[in-house]
């Protein structure tokens, strides 16, 4: 039913109210419509138009399938019940709609784009793939359709044609925000950390408060090894977006890189406040109080996990080697064994264990330990160096030396400068085959 004409004049005027946004305005006027005249199709067009733009998406439903039980001709009606179905997640119904639009129209531009972008939402990346590469046919310029086919090829692993997509998009459309921060994905998980700089940049520039922008900046200044800087943004992110575990996640990594172990305590205390039964995190600021020499703190945050997780065996084990810090080696031990019992392959609790019986000279169950901790991670240099100190307090010479030699085969680097700089071979110092190493 088309509308009678004392009433066009006021939907002309609800049309000029959407294009200026003004959409509860101009729901109002077709509301009034629409009581005069319940099956006016144009208002319920527009209405439903007016109800999508205000996020009142099943109510833009029923407007849309009543206008098209009266006209079901207008792919323009098809496309917007689509778009409305695509709000509500209803995704396969939402293509059923976009075919129909299509069907009526096969040019029909924005059908096309929203249908490609359905087909990428359900991965299926490949016929996604030929509705953008259909568009761009079409409207070589389509900048959208280069993003949408960038993102496409990004999924499927193509990140250098995703990058030159990304460039497509960005030559039609210079300040396209979202084509600059996703190429800038790309160039950083290709290893191009300067030109993703760039990009991050770029998107920073046309919208300061982008917090992601901020992140990935970070992110990217830290694999340049600019650690101050990547500070910097992080705080710029939760400046914007104060609930940002991703940053502060990593700021905190960074600032217990740099030793700033008390700012690194203070962002873990941030993170904790923001999910309080988080045991990751809270094992993490556990073994930043450690380090510090802050053992009685560390004790506590490690058994807040435990009261957690009952059968956190990292907990377990890190407050085993903090009461060793304290001197309750038999507490220590009994910790290191709970960590055992519940994962018997945890390498790293019978590496610390053996550490810490070669501290307490009890070397000959050390070694057993480091032998354990090496049949489940091999070649690890650090504990053939602790099993070579152990060999050597026990006056084993050629075993120290035989694991000293594997260490440094595995890390000459490190291992080569820490043997010879280390006073506790002072008593081999003097072998040859030490001296050779």
């Amino acid at each position: 039913m088309n509308l009678s004409d004392c009433w066009k004049g006021l939907h002309h005027l609800g049309v000029s109210l959407i294009e200026l946004k003004r959409f509860e305005e101009a729901l109002l006027i077709y509301n009034q419509i629409l009581e005069s005249e319940p099956n006016a199709y144009d208002a319920l067009v527009f209405r439903g138009i007016a109800l999508q733009s205000l996020e009142s998406f099943e109510e833009a439903l029923i407007d849309f399938d009543r206008a098209i039980a009266h006209s079901s001709d207008s792919p323009y009606v098809w496309y917007e019940r689509g778009m409305t179905l695509y709000k509500l997640g209803r995704l396969p119904e939402t293509l059923a709609s976009i075919d129909i639009a299509i069907e009526i129209q096969p040019d029909y531009l924005k059908a096309l784009l929203l249908r490609g972008i359905v087909l990428l939402e359900q991965k299926r990346l490949e016929t996604a793939l030929i509705s953008f590469e259909k568009l761009i046919k079409m409207k070589p310029n389509y900048s959208q359709a280069w993003y949408e086919k960038g993102l496409t090829l990004y999924e499927l692993g193509q990140l250098e044609y995703a990058v030159m997509c990304f460039d497509k998009a960005i030559d039609f459309k210079p300040n396209f925000e979202l084509a600059w921060y996703d190429k800038g994905i790309a160039l950083f998980d290709l290893g191009k950390f300067e030109s993703a700089l760039t990009c991050f940049e770029k998107v920073i520039e046309i919208e300061p408060l982008h917090a992601n922008a901020w992140y990935e900046k970070g992110c990217t200044l830290d694999k340049l090894g600019k650690l101050e800087d990547a500070i910097s943004c992080f705080n710029k992110t939760i400046e914007i977006k104060s609930d940002s575990p991703e940053a502060l996640n990593r700021m905190a990594d960074i600032l217990y890189s740099l030793g700033k172990l008390e700012d690194a305590i203070e962002t873990f205390n941030k993170l904790i406040k923001l999910d309080t039964n988080n045991c990751l995190i809270r094992n993490r600021l556990g073994t930043t109080l450690g380090k510090s020499e802050r053992y009685e703190d560390a004790i506590r945050v490690f058994d807040q996990v435990i009261e957690i997780e009952s059968h956190n065996y990292v907990a377990h084990c890190f407050r085993g080697f903090t009461l060793h810090k304290l001197g309750k080696n038999e507490d220590a031990i009994t910790a290191f064994n709970q960590a055992i019992e519940i994962i018997p392959n945890y390498d790293l609790a019978w590496k610390i264990y053996g550490s810490v019986l070669h501290k307490l000279e009890r070397n000959e169950e050390a070694i057993l330990f480091f032998d354990k901790a090496l049949d489940l991670s091999p070649n690890q240099p650090n504990i053939l160096y602790d099993k070579a100190c152990c060999y050597v307090a026990l006056n084993q010479i050629d075993l120290a030396i035989t694991n000293l030699q594997k260490a440094i085969i595995i890390n000459p680097k490190e291992f080569r400068d820490k043997v010879k700089n280390e006073s506790y071979f002072d008593k081999i110092r003097d072998d040859i085959r030490f001296q050779a190493l």
